[in-house]
């Protein structure tokens, strides 16, 4: 069994088998986990709580960290929710988690119509486009299309978005595929010049993702 330490630690183990050849965790295991962390009731309900550990590193599968808490439970949330939908959607128990999730997360000041890109939500409306993308499938089309416009209004001029994780919205948009591409492009210059200063897995991350947004 293993022996998750935050919500995020066992979703990024997820994306590092998927994303970047790393070991694959065990999938029974991880849903398992991701479940019993769910809030089922209250006014919190449909987030993933996350632990300690999560609180102390902040960390996202990129290496990048998150500056606030509130932050680190939104987007550990809607990797949660993403996770559970791509490695057991099929379910009844994983499918109602998902939608309990989406409600919520639907219903928060950057997942509604106020496009809210202040401060930390910068990050949260990046991980939330990233669930929109793999639990809406083509029915989120329209959605994803009016959050890549807002993104386009964050630019800062030099190749990078205001407020957001750099890496984190390089690897959202290659999932986003062609309608993402004009994002990637605008961002080549500053992944030119960045250079691999992460610790490990993160730089090896880093270099897979900059090669795929880099591609045609």
């Amino acid at each position: 069994m293993n022996d998750w330490r935050g919500v995020l630690n066992a979703v990024c183990a997820v994306d590092g088998a998927s994303w970047f050849g790393e070991p694959e965790p065990d999938a029974e295991d991880l849903v398992g986990f991701l479940l019993d962390r769910q809030v089922r009731s209250g006014r919190n309900a449909g987030l993933f709580e996350p632990t300690n550990a999560d609180f102390e590193d902040r960390r996202l599968v990129t290496g990048e960290r998150l500056k606030t808490k509130l932050a680190t439970t939104q987007i550990a949330s809607q990797e949660a929710a993403r996770t559970l939908h791509v490695l057991g959607g099929g379910s009844p128990t994983v499918a109602a988690a998902v939608r309990l999730a989406a409600a919520r997360l639907g219903g928060t000041c950057y997942g509604g119509p106020q496009h809210c890109t202040v401060g930390e939500c910068a990050a949260s409306f990046i991980g939330y486009l990233r669930f929109l993308q793999a639990v809406g499938g083509c029915a989120a089309a329209p959605e994803v299309a009016w959050r890549l416009r807002t993104l386009t209004g964050l630019r800062d001029g030099a190749g990078r978005w205001k407020r957001s994780p750099f890496y984190y919205t390089l690897l959202v948009l290659t999932e986003v595929g062609p309608a993402g591409r004009d994002e990637l492009e605008y961002a080549l210059p500053a992944l030119a010049r960045s250079v691999g200063a992460a610790e490990q897995p993160f730089a090896a991350r880093r270099a897979r993702i900059a090669l795929r947004a880099a591609g045609p």
